[in-house]
């Protein structure tokens, strides 16, 4: 089960995409390309993000971005399906948070041909105001069962709000940086 000390926030204009810090795992990429979309990946403490075996990553898509959750996902459904013999999709959950629309998509992938192994992954995507966000956790080898729930359980509590919107209001409460 998950240890949630504190709550990061990834900040982009008014919105804020809030979810659990995650106790031994390190920033080891951030980047905001030249459009704005930003990019962090989070991987064990003792792990780096060209070798892991499992890893967080959060995205910020460039603003102006509008898709539905469905949508977005879908886009990723494709191509991972394209990319990996034997790839597998489950749509998982899809709805509304905090007055924003969500999906959670869990992706699999028997012989990842990029890494030689099994891929398992799980994305929480969120339509912002004017970004899209994703929230991912992947692993390099079959999860036990725990581990999908604490991470799937993890996904429940990200959620996007906006500090100047009634109709999307954030937590009170001071979040931990990054």
């Amino acid at each position: 089960m998950l240890v949630v000390p504190a709550a990061l926030a990834q900040r982009t204009g008014t919105e804020q995409l809030l979810r659990p810090q995650v106790p031994g795992y390190v920033k080891a990429f951030e980047n905001t390309e030249a459009d704005g979309a930003r990019l962090w990946e989070y991987v064990p403490t003792g792990q780096t993000v060209q070798q892991w075996t499992e890893m967080l990553t959060v995205t910020a898509s460039r603003p102006g971005l509008q898709a539905t959750p469905h949508e977005f996902l879908g886009f990723i459904e494709r191509g991972w399906k394209g990319a990996c013999p034997g790839g597998e999709s489950r749509w998982i959950r899809e709805g509304e948070e905090n007055g924003y629309p969500f999906a959670l998509l869990m992706l699999t992938c028997p012989n990842n041909p990029a890494s030689g192994k099994p891929e398992y992954t799980w994305f929480k995507g969120i339509q912002g105001a004017d970004r899209f966000y994703v929230v991912q956790k992947a692993y390099r080898f079959a999860p036990e069962r725990e581990q999908v729930v604490s991470w799937v359980q993890y996904l429940s509590k990200v959620q996007l709000c906006d500090t100047q919107s009634a109709a999307h209001p954030c937590p009170q409460m001071s979040p931990a940086k990054p």
